[in-house]
This record gives C-alpha cells, sequence and structure tokens, in this order.
C-alpha cells in the first residue's frame, strides 16, 4: 500500500492538519489511530466535560462546530459556544465519515498503532500492514502521549479497599449513593468536578477540595471573541503585551493581569503559583469559593474511609465521602523538541500557547504552499507547555518570533486573515474603522510587542520564580 502522507494519530490536531491538507493540495493521507473513532481524547473524556474555549474557532478550518451566531444569542451566557463532549465527537465523527473518507484520499487504519517506518499493526488482530510513505510520516499525538486523562489516569497515592475512589467520568452514576465528596485535584479537572456538584445543588459544606496548588486563571469575559467584545478583548490582548513590556518581575506581571481582569483567583487570599491556561467565568469562580473544605497539605499519598494522608498532614472526612481522582495530567512540560518540519517527518508541535488546532492547520498550510525550509523554520519556533506563570511568559518569547514571521509570508497572512481558526478574525466583525480609539488600540500592538520582547528576558532574570 502506498500514501502521500502518513498521519499518526486521529484526534483534533489530527484532523485539523488533514483538513487543510486536503483541502490544500491533491495527496492522499492514511491515518492510524489506536482509538476506535476519531476524536482522541475528547473519546474518553468525562461526560459533562466542555469547552474551554469558543467553539467558533476550535475545531478544523472547514467547517464551524456548532450553530451558528445569533443577534439575540447572550454571549456571556455561561454555556455560550462551550460545547458538549458529544457535539464535539459528532462533529469529528461525521467529518470523518462524510466528508474525508469519501474524497477517495483518505484511508483510515482504526484500532491501529503506528511502529514507525510506515508498518502499522492492527491492535485486535496483531495483522502488520507496511504502507510505503512516498512524502511525509506526521506525528499528530505526541503531546497527549506523554499526558494522562482521568479515564485511564492511575492515581499516584495508595487506596485502602474501604475507600473508593473513582475517575471523574464516573461522577454522575456514583454521585447518588453519597451524601460527602472529597475532590482530589486543584487543577481545570477537579473545578470541573466541583462545579457539576454545587450545580446538582449539593450543599458547599458537603464538599472537601484536595488543592495542593492554586491556579492563575483566565478571566472567560476577556477572552470571549465576540464582536461585541471587541475593544474589551483586544484591549486584553494589548493589556498583556503592553504588561510584558514594562514590569520587572513575574509576580508584578500576575498582580497586573488580575487587576486588568484579565486574570482571577478562586482565592483571593492565596497568591496562586501555577498557571495551566485554563478558563473559568466570574459565575465559576463565584460558586468555587464558596467551597470552604480546603485542604492544603501537599499532594495525598494514602487515602482511606474517613480520612486522608496527605505529604505534610491528615484529614478526617465523613465516612462514606465519594472519593474523586482529578489528578491527571494532561499537559507536559516537555525538554528539548525535534523541529515540526524535521525532514520527511512532520511533528505536530504547539506553534502558538494553548491553540494546538491553530498550530496544526498553519503547519499544514506551510507544507501545503511554502516549500522553503527557511521561511517554515522561521515559521515554526515549538512553544512548550507551561506550569507556571514564569514558564508561560518564557513561551511568549518563540510564540512572538513565530506571529511576527507569519505576518511577512503573504500566502501565510492571507490565509491566516481568512482562517475560522484565528480568534482575532471573529472580534474583527465588530471592529469600525471610523473609531478612533478602536485604531489607537490596533496601532499600539506593533510597538508593545517589540517592548515585550525585550524585556521578557529581564523579568524573568529578575524573578525568583523563573
Amino acid at each position: 500500500m502506498q500514501t502521500d502522507y502518513l498521519i499518526s494519530g486521529a484526534g483534533a490536531t489530527a484532523l485539523s492538519f488533514l483538513d487543510v491538507l486536503l483541502a490544500e493540495t491533491d495527496a492522499t493521507v492514511t491515518i492510524v489511530d489506536r482509538r476506535d473513532a476519531p476524536g482522541g481524547h475528547w473519546n474518553d473524556a468525562y461526560p459533562f466535560v466542555r469547552l474551554h474555549q469558543s467553539a467558533s474557532f476550535y475545531g478544523v478550518n472547514s467547517r464551524r462546530l456548532g450553530p451558528k451566531r445569533t443577534a439575540d444569542q447572550d454571549h456571556l451566557a455561561p454555556h455560550y459556544e462551550l460545547s458538549t463532549k458529544s457535539e464535539i465527537l459528532h462533529y469529528f465523527h461525521d467529518l470523518m465519515e462524510n466528508t474525508y473518507l469519501p474524497t477517495g484520499r483518505v484511508t483510515y487504519f482504526r484500532m491501529s498503532e503506528h511502529l514507525g517506518d510506515g508498518l502499522v499493526r492492527h491492535l485486535v488482530t496483531g495483522k502488520e500492514t507496511q504502507i510505503n510513505v512516498a512524502k511525509k510520516i506526521v506525528h499528530a499525538g505526541r503531546w497527549g502521549d506523554m499526558g494522562s486523562i482521568p479515564a485511564t489516569h492511575t492515581p499516584k497515592f495508595d487506596i485502602a479497599t474501604d475507600a473508593t475512589l473513582i475517575p471523574i467520568n464516573d461522577l454522575p452514576a456514583c454521585a447518588a449513593n453519597h451524601d460527602h465528596f472529597t475532590v482530589i485535584g486543584a487543577g481545570k479537572t477537579g473545578m470541573d468536578a466541583a462545579v457539576w456538584l454545587l450545580e446538582q445543588g449539593v450543599d458547599p459544606d458537603k464538599i472537601t477540595w484536595v488543592r495542593p496548588n492554586d491556579y492563575w486563571l483566565f478571566n472567560r469575559e476577556h477572552i470571549l471573541n465576540h464582536p461585541a467584545l471587541f475593544s474589551t478583548v483586544v484591549g486584553a490582548f494589548l493589556g498583556e503585551l503592553e504588561t510584558l513590556g514594562s514590569v520587572s518581575t513575574v509576580d508584578e506581571y500576575c498582580a497586573a493581569m488580575e487587576a486588568r481582569g484579565v486574570w482571577h483567583r478562586i482565592d483571593t487570599a492565596i497568591t496562586p503559583t501555577k498557571f495551566h491556561a485554563a478558563v473559568a467565568s466570574p459565575r465559576e469562580i463565584s460558586m468555587l469559593s464558596t467551597i470552604k473544605n480546603v485542604v492544603r497539605m501537599g499532594h495525598v499519598t494514602h487515602i482511606e474511609n474517613g480520612k486522608m494522608t496527605l505529604k505534610e498532614g491528615t484529614a478526617d472526612l465523613p465516612d462514606n465521602s465519594l472519593f474523586i481522582d482529578c489528578t491527571a495530567t494532561a499537559g507536559v512540560v516537555m525538554g528539548a523538541q525535534p523541529p515540526v518540519f524535521d525532514g520527511d517527518t512532520i511533528n505536530l508541535n504547539l506553534i502558538r500557547p494553548f491553540q494546538p488546532l491553530f498550530g496544526a492547520a498553519l503547519i499544514a498550510f506551510l507544507e501545503a504552499k511554502v516549500p522553503d525550509d527557511a521561511i517554515r523554520a522561521a515559521c515554526t519556533h515549538t512553544v512548550n507547555f507551561h506550569d507556571t506563570p514564569a514558564q508561560y511568559i518564557a513561551e511568549m518569547l518563540p510564540a512572538m518570533m513565530n506571529q511576527g514571521a507569519w505576518s511577512k509570508v503573504p500566502p501565510v497572512k492571507d490565509w491566516m486573515d481568512k482562517t475560522r481558526l484565528q480568534a482575532m478574525n471573529h472580534l474583527m466583525f465588530g471592529y469600525d474603522p471610523s473609531d478612533k480609539e478602536m485604531v489607537d488600540m490596533l496601532s499600539r500592538f506593533g510597538p508593545a510587542a517589540k517592548a515585550a520582547v525585550g524585556n521578557i528576558p529581564r523579568i524573568l532574570s529578575n524573578s525568583a520564580t523563573a
């Protein structure tokens, strides 16, 4: 069997790359994936999970995700454009079955793994198929393979036989059998579990929340890419750049982001040390802040009925408390990475912070339309995942280098001005060129970015947390 491209993985990032490659070339593509259906980690996500960002710029370039915006919609409603798991899976399944496969240019090996060099093994039968790849092998799941997901995560603490521990996936099925809940994990998954319980009417005093760390969170109302919020959201982006160009330390940066309303936190008495770019609305923050039984004694080492042991102490709990494991880590800070364009291999590394689908689509466009290796390299500096504010600031440098390079390549700039995966394009429908304030705001981006690039090394060198 022969193919032009072999894509290892059929998750959201892989399909975003595939979508642009099919649109911009006449290539044949073979997709190999361990799961039985496209959509990657969404197949294993907990049932009540929703997008953390707007559906308007999530998914693939050729098709909108979710219903079209209408003038009467409340864009500040709690679930506005936050697609559900079922909506997202239907979207990806339908694309594969009714758009990509009918082209006759896509072959899909499900329940299979790529062993390397085009050799594919079926996970059920063990049958091996050698695929001759004429052009390139595309690695689409490297970051996902390094992380973990709640459904298949193995806890790193001991579990006594009398303790009831579940992954967050099982919460709706098991909650009715308990009148107390212990959420283990401070990140977005733990927040989702706590919000779900509160939305069911569980008394906050019936929830114990293990939070060994606290997180800075994006305020959703300041990053929602709705035309009506042009000044608010563009102002937030601009404010972030101007802050990076003016502050002296990471702590000053965090304080400034909170003062601008772009970041917020659950407990204003605790200074967070972590930042994973998770998004929460003011409503969610208000709900989460009602949980007062917060345990901050490090990570859990042992759980049993009525008690848990942590690295810095023990905590008593009501009998029959339902332990909810929310300690899986989706994002992993990795070491040095191979380049995106690496000979006969393409690595779908992150090239813009927390927007892997946009990045994958742009990488596909570069593969299809920009053959110059030097330009490709300049446009695809790898942006690593981040665990702390300092790491996030450091990753802004390669991100801004990429952004600057994209604007200098005419076909890339033209593509970016049109793609639905570019959040700014949706905001620009709210731009009024006769509004001097809006014009001034946009004109400040260039100088602000230049100042930020020059100041970021100083911020990091001055900060003990860097």
